[in-house]
């Protein structure tokens, strides 16, 4: 299986992994608290950054991701803690997962939802999630806004990210731009010119990320054997509202 992230992985940390992830432990650990969890499951687990707090919190936690290179860098950040890393897609968790392991709660957060590109991709996901989840488990998920898309931002080539430590430069370029047979779904192009040691290299990727209507997501929920508890704009617990937020976070339960 290629790794469609094998480049973004290497300094994945450095730019992307910039994000709070303490404030998000902390809306996870009330969420877990209330609904009495111990065992997690981290779907999409990337480097790790979400699992290993919630291990250094007491939870017993385990990652899926699709990249391996993210799960060797996440790896070896939890070298000694008990947390087991699976390889896969996150539509195929029962055949990803051992089958005597079932968990109290699983996340899905940051861009994960984004590479579900059809509604099929979600009901197949959702589907699958059920098997490996408790009776009444809980399930944290979030996604963007396709209602925020910023017209501004597309069609443009713009500077994305600029990272600069002494003998590693690298300069982030990015054209976004709607794809032609789903208006909700981003065609991100970076272009990373990186400078290492001295050596100048120039990569050009392309990655498709959907962005979801709040209804769709809401019925493909309900109607894959979730109850949607509530559904915030992020771990600030704020009420999502569809014209003023970019992301939704549901919580719902198994039913």
């Amino acid at each position: 299986m290629k790794d469609e992230y094998r480049l973004e992985a290497g300094f994945y940390d450095k730019i992307w992994g910039r994000h709070d992830y303490d404030i998000d432990a902390g809306f996870l650990e009330d969420l877990f608290q209330k609904h009495d969890c111990r065992s997690i499951l981290d779907v999409g687990c990337g480097t790790g950054n979400h699992v290993l707090r919630l291990w250094r919190m007491g939870y017993e936690v385990a990652g899926v991701d699709i990249s391996p290179t993210m799960l060797r860098i996440a790896r070896s950040k939890v070298k000694g803690a008990k947390i087991k890393f699976f390889r896969g897609e996150m539509k195929t968790l029962r055949a990803i997962i051992p089958k005597h392991m079932k968990f109290d709660a699983a996340i899905s957060l940051g861009q994960v939802s984004s590479h579900l590109y059809s509604d099929h991709d979600v009901q197949v996901f959702l589907k699958s999630l059920l098997t490996i989840l408790k009776e009444g488990g809980l399930f944290v998920f979030s996604a963007r806004n396709a209602a925020k898309i910023n017209n501004e931002y597309l069609n443009r080539l713009l500077l994305d990210h600029v990272l600069d430590e002494g003998k590693m430069q690298i300069v982030v370029l990015a054209q976004n731009c709607r794809d032609l047979k789903d208006p909700n779904t981003i065609v991100w192009r970076p272009i990373y010119l990186m400078k290492k040691s001295g050596k100048v290299d120039l990569q050009m990727r392309e990655h498709r990320l959907r962005w979801f209507e709040f209804s769709t997501l809401k019925r493909l929920l309900i109607g894959n054997g979730f109850k949607i508890k509530a559904v915030y704009s992020g771990p600030s617990r704020e009420k999502f509202d569809e014209q003023t937020h970019s992301e939704m976070w549901f919580i719902a339960t198994a039913s």
